[in-house]
């Protein structure tokens, strides 16, 4: 049985389970995310006064708090391909003036007649099955900086995190979310065969912080948060290679 389009969208079938924690960050009854903190920094190092902002894959806007930290008046657009979501997020930002939530589906066409200055895509294409057409979609929304944070390694690892012990015949999982890692070398030629320059940046996290939130907020089994061993980020048994990539027009 070949997989459908709607088997590892677990965010359509259990989109509240799929907020975990990002509802109290975009509130602010709970802090900033180390990934957060450093994709204002990115933002920092490249925005200037009048820029647009997308991002793609914004559950319920958690990022747009951060930014707002340093860029109160900054044009923000945000796109999701679940409502659930994009009514979330119109909701906890009614007041905000300069932002706007729409159901956009990674996978099609963004804004490729208006580009937005700056973009970013976070802690999203791990999730899905392949990389390809989303990024082409990401970049022909780009005017001229994209910001990725993703799984990037020396190997692709095509990994599966279960949910339930429900399966097909075959053995495939029917409850599971995508935690690919992909080959750096490869994404990075794919992207400059697309036209575009690449730098990784290394994911930067305070682990004290991280591994105190896993002990003391995301508890809950299924939640399957990340915390650290060695140094290292890892969510269950899965080591999670956090990359930042920034993709700039050639």
């Amino acid at each position: 049985m070949s997989m459908s389009y709607e088997d590892w969208q677990i965010w359509g079938r259990k989109p509240t389970q799929q907020e975990r924690t990002l509802v109290d960050r975009a509130t602010g009854n709970l802090p900033e995310m180390e990934s957060t903190k450093q994709l204002v920094d990115l933002i920092s190092s490249v925005y200037k006064p009048g820029q647009k902002i997308l991002d793609v894959g914004c559950n319920v806007g958690h990022y747009l708090r951060g930014i707002r930290r340093i860029f109160p008046n900054a044009n923000y657009v945000g796109v999701d391909a679940y409502d659930h979501y994009v009514t979330k997020a119109k909701e906890l930002f009614l007041n905000d003036n300069y932002s706007t939530f729409e159901v956009k589906d990674i996978f099609n066409s963004l804004y490729p007649k208006q580009p937005f200055d700056i973009v970013y895509c976070c802690n999203v294409l791990f999730h899905l099955p392949d990389f390809r057409k989303p990024i082409k979609n990401i970049l022909e929304s780009t005017k001229d900086v994209c910001f990725i944070r993703m799984l990037l390694a020396d190997y692709t690892t095509i990994v599966k995190l279960v949910f339930s012990d429900e399966y097909y015949d075959d053995g495939s999982p029917k409850d599971f979310k995508f935690m690919n890692t992909w080959n750096k070398d490869y994404f990075v030629k794919y992207v400059e065969q697309l036209g575009w320059n690449v730098e990784l940046i290394s994911d930067e996290f305070n682990s004290t912080t991280l591994q105190k939130e896993f002990e003391t907020v995301k508890i809950e089994k299924s939640d399957k948060g990340t915390h650290i061993i060695a140094g290292k980020q890892v969510v269950d048994n899965i080591v999670c290679n956090y990359t930042w990539v920034k993709i700039t027009k050639i």
